[in-house]
């Protein structure tokens, strides 16, 4: 068990990093895009339609000018969607940030904190 000095240290970070500027955007972002039906639909709609489109490449059948068409209609769409770009904005920035936490954190720790919590392999 974490004793309370660390915990409560552990807890300040936490408070702290989420009310960085990147991570608070990020959050207003996606429950933004969470609560907007119609950019949701959009969403899935472009995926259905790469899945589809990937599937057809796998088979080795190639899309009609239709379906191109269409999938490049709603690649437009999402470009206008102001919600689903503030989302894409948020989640790039929130990526370039959070390695330069775990830069800060390693070097206040001593150690690799990156490397202590990556995923091990096999």
């Amino acid at each position: 068990m974490l004793d309370n000095e660390l915990h409560q240290a552990a807890l300040e970070f936490a408070r702290t990093l989420r009310h960085a500027p990147a991570v608070a955007a990020y959050r207003a972002a996606t429950e933004a895009l969470d609560a907007n039906p119609g950019a949701q639909a959009l969403l899935a709609d472009v995926r259905e339609q790469q899945s589809t489109l990937a599937r057809m490449q796998q088979t080795g059948l190639s899309p009609t000018q239709l379906q191109i068409d269409a999938f490049r209609r709603s690649q437009a769409a999402i470009r206008t969607s102001e919600t689903i770009m503030a989302s894409l904005r948020a989640t790039n920035e929130v990526k370039a940030f959070l390695p330069v936490v775990a830069r800060h954190l390693s070097k206040s720790l001593g150690f690799d904190y990156a490397q202590l919590v990556a995923p091990q392999s096999c």
